[in-house]
């Protein structure tokens, strides 16, 4: 079953940075296609679906977010992710400014896989350290 809830959850990874910059296309060329509902509800269903398999592989693995660092770490990017694509999307802030915070929030999204990838805190600059 680890096999299972642990690809599950790299699919929805995938699919949630896939649909993160999609919808960052579709803004910066104001095309239509992120007016139709179904570009407001896929992210919000593939986001849900992404948390519930990594707390299910944190359960299933017995992880404590408080006690695994590198856990903890990866939980506080991924609010950091959350509030860099509210900025991007939701507010009206200058064309640079959001593509900045959108720039950023992708940089921060490769980072919450490095911390994954390598279940350290430090993420890819373990390999500089």
């Amino acid at each position: 079953m680890f096999l299972e809830v642990r690809l599950a959850h790299i699919i929805f990874a995938a699919g949630s940075i896939g649909l993160f910059v999609l919808r960052g296309a579709f803004t910066v060329l104001a095309a239509r296609p992120l007016k139709q509902r179904i570009w407001k509800i896929l992210p919000h269903i593939v986001d849900t679906l992404l948390l519930a398999m990594g707390v299910w592989l944190a359960v299933m693995l017995r992880l404590n977010p408080f006690h695994v660092t590198w856990l903890g770490v990866k939980i506080l990017c991924v609010i950091g992710y959350i509030v860099l694509g509210v900025l991007a999307f939701r507010l009206q802030r200058p064309r640079w400014l959001r593509f900045s915070v959108f720039a950023a929030a992708i940089l921060l999204f490769a980072f919450i896989v490095s911390i994954a990838l390598f279940q350290d805190p430090r993420g890819i600059f373990v390999l500089v350290a």
